[in-house]
């Protein structure tokens, strides 16, 4: 028998209330549940159905802060009269432009040694 691990969580008492009354009326403990939707989720390799909605819109949510977070810099800058351009920064032209202002210092480091 393989060995089992134990899993704790924090519920609100009256959902955890309602929710035992309707598994115990079903003849299921709340381990019973538990298990069963790890099971599923390792059987299956998906999400069951009734948690996908919240699992997509979190995911949604989190691609949306993403979003915002990246104009922070443009958002404040603005607010202190910086024109940053209208056109944002690629990931290349930083590249380049960070390898251009090291090669420019190692040259001034070689150049005064």
């Amino acid at each position: 028998m393989a060995t089992m691990v134990q899993l704790n969580t924090r519920i609100d008492p009256e959902v955890k209330r309602q929710g035992d009354a309707v598994f115990t009326r079903a003849g299921l403990s709340s381990s019973e549940v538990v298990r069963a939707v790890w099971s599923y989720a390792a059987e299956t390799q998906t999400v069951p159905d009734i948690l996908a909605p919240k699992a997509a819109k979190e995911r949604s949510d989190l691609i949306r802060s993403i979003r915002e977070g990246a104009g922070i810099v443009r958002t404040e800058a603005e607010s202190m009269g910086i024109r940053l351009g209208d056109a944002p920064y690629d990931f290349d032209s930083l590249h380049d432009e960070l390898y251009d202002d090291l090669a420019g210092e190692i040259d001034g480091h070689l150049a005064s040694s």
